[in-house]
């Protein structure tokens, strides 16, 4: 058997083995949980609603953006969004910032239970966004 031969019947091999065995990527689309929803004419610093993510698992936290509309003449270019984690009687912990340019953008594990929120902090273009679809999923 030729070496490529070889390489593409171990990696079937491995695919069929992972299949079995019930192993999928994290972004395969399975979450620990997730909601659905719309943004109409956020500017900053407006925030999403808070989810409980109890980090039951490794899954990345990542917000999904379809449909994406700015107030500006040029259109949309990106939402500047951060994660954050709800902390009571004390200062919430910021998990990070990302550019989201109309997509999905991951903001890997928070590896931290508790209650998070996006914050929208800044606009690529313009001062408002709309997005006909969102998706959370942690």
């Amino acid at each position: 058997m030729s070496t490529r031969r070889k390489k593409a019947a171990g990696l079937m091999a491995g695919v069929v083995l992972l299949g079995i065995g019930g192993i999928t990527p994290a972004n395969a689309g399975v979450t620990e949980g997730q909601f659905e929803s719309h943004i109409s004419w956020w500017t900053a610093p407006t925030e999403s609603r808070r989810w409980y993510d109890s980090n039951s698992s490794s899954d990345y936290t990542g917000i999904y953006f379809q449909g994406c509309q700015s107030d500006d003449f040029r259109g949309y270019d990106y939402a500047s969004l951060r994660l954050w984690k709800d902390v009571p009687s004390a200062p919430d912990r910021s998990k990070g910032t990302r550019n989201n340019y109309c997509g999905w953008v991951d903001y890997g594990d928070p590896d931290d239970a508790g209650n998070y929120y996006f914050q929208l902090a800044d606009v690529g273009q313009g001062d408002f966004i709309k997005i006909d679809y969102v998706k959370v999923g942690w």
